[in-house]
């Protein structure tokens, strides 16, 4: 014979038995934890998507260095005049290797550099005719700072290079 609890919880029987919870409090319950999980999802997924955001930003902004700085608004290099290359590759050149150049022998724009070539002597002698001279091409970036220097021929002052 199986009793049947009444509306109260309590079996007609007069025995306590666990009471039953009503249907409206099973949803109340249920949804206060799915929204308290939902709610938490939401401040991961928000979270990790201003992470992403702000990686991917970092990635596609790069800071701006010295050197953009000289760029312009549109993007276009703005490059020195040949004549300021000049002056920065003598001066330059001078600090690095403490000769001072004789002449300038040429200037050119080649892709996205200055190259300078100039004239310098390498051992002076008596007399002056038979100094040892050499030609080192001077590498300047878009904003006249060295980026590299060789020595391209050698030769002694007054006689033809071959």
């Amino acid at each position: 014979m199986s009793e049947e609890p009444s509306a109260d919880g309590k079996s007609a029987g007069g025995a306590s038995e666990k009471r039953a919870r009503k249907p409206s409090e099973n949803v109340t319950e249920a949804s206060s934890r799915r929204s308290s999980a939902s709610a938490s999802a939401a401040r991961e997924k928000s979270a990790s998507s201003s992470h992403e955001k702000s990686a991917s930003s970092a990635r596609e902004k790069p800071k701006a260095s010295p050197r953009s700085q000289s760029r312009s608004q549109t993007g276009t290099v703005k490059r020195i005049s040949a004549v300021r290359a000049v002056k920065k590759a003598i001066e330059q050149f001078s600090t690095l290797t403490g000769r001072p150049p004789e002449s300038v022998v040429g200037t050119r724009w080649k892709d996205d550099h200055w190259s300078v070539r100039l004239e310098v002597v390498e051992s002076r002698r008596i007399p002056d005719s038979a100094d040892l001279l050499a030609e080192y091409e001077v590498e300047l970036d878009e904003d006249g700072e060295l980026m590299a220097y060789d020595r391209k021929d050698r030769y002694v002052r007054g006689r033809p290079s071959e």
